[in-house]
């Protein structure tokens, strides 16, 4: 066995220290496993609770949590260590935020308040330097009358889609990015029926794009009828609340078609959005476990 100085001895013992717990860091820890997919812990979900709904960014993930504290905050996990919380300079939203190259995309309340006494949101942009976010203005697309949330951004960064209720439903509507380096509107991808909600898009391609929803075609809860003409006639009809689902629209043709739910992501739980980082691995967003959302590796198969 080699003689080591003590100041080799340190080095050693150090180097050894630094690649168990690297190694530690990386081991992945199964905790579903069925025909089609595969979930594993990470460092997120070991270490916290009331975590939704990430984007990538560098080499980890930008997501909101509300672990241990009684509003959302915007953190940032490299997946190895304890995450760093982004500085803001206004109040945000709870929900998906988006970057591309130093660009970052947030959801945030509006002045407007609308008669029933809520505030519209509307999506910002600005500069993400060393954790911090600088120069929030709103993204002039966004009328005070409506509300934008859950921007999710393309690759090349030429594409982006919100989350809106512009017409009074709420529908994904496509954004391009100008020569002028504006967001133009585009087309409106898919319109849900007024009772139900879309959440956390995100954008595998620029003809495929995932979100969450709790659209379903569920069991009736009440009926509201009025008299039209002399005849009673059925004016309303409410639903009783389904779980949030994983949702796949494609455009085939330049049209984009109806959603089909991604029966390998979904269970009988909340799934409140899917990233990808390869064709089958990314990170799920679910309710499924413990109680509280939280943020999981999965493996398609």
């Amino acid at each position: 066995m080699p003689k080591f100085h003590s100041k080799q001895l340190v080095t050693v013992i150090v180097i050894i220290v630094l690649f168990i717990i690297n190694t530690q860091a990386q081991e992945k820890f199964s905790i579903s496993k069925n025909d089609s997919l595969s979930l594993y812990e990470t460092y997120i979900s070991i270490n916290s609770k009331d975590n939704i709904f990430p984007s990538s960014y560098k080499n980890g993930l930008l997501y909101s949590s509300a672990n241990e504290s009684n509003f959302y905050r915007l953190l940032y996990s490299d997946l190895k260590s304890k995450p760093i919380k982004i500085k803001l300079p206004r109040k945000y939203q709870s929900g998906a935020v988006a970057t591309f190259q130093d660009e970052i995309y947030v959801t945030a309340t509006t002045k407007y308040v609308d008669s029933f006494g809520v505030f519209n949101l509307a999506i910002y942009k600005g500069v993400i330097e060393d954790f911090k976010v600088k120069n929030l203005k709103v993204v002039p697309i966004c009328s005070t009358d409506y509300s934008y949330e859950d921007p999710a951004i393309s690759k090349d960064g030429n594409t982006m889609v919100v989350v809106t209720n512009e017409n009074g439903q709420y529908h994904l509507l496509e954004l391009k990015r100008n020569d002028n380096n504006e967001w133009e509107k585009g087309d409106i991808i898919y319109i849900t029926h007024p009772i139900f909600k879309i959440i956390n898009p995100t954008m595998y391609n620029e003809n495929t794009i995932y979100f969450s929803s709790n659209m379903h075609m569920g069991e009736l809860k009440s009926l509201t009828y009025k008299k039209v003409d002399g005849e009673i006639k059925v004016v309303k009809k409410d639903y009783k609340s389904g779980p949030f689902n994983i949702y796949k629209t494609v455009r085939k043709n330049g049209m984009w078609q109806l959603p089909i739910k991604v029966n390998e992501l979904n269970s009988e739980f909340d799934e409140l959005g899917v990233i990808f980082e390869t064709e089958k691995t990314g990170f799920l967003t679910t309710y499924r476990f413990s109680n509280t959302d939280n943020i999981y590796y999965f493996e398609l198969k």
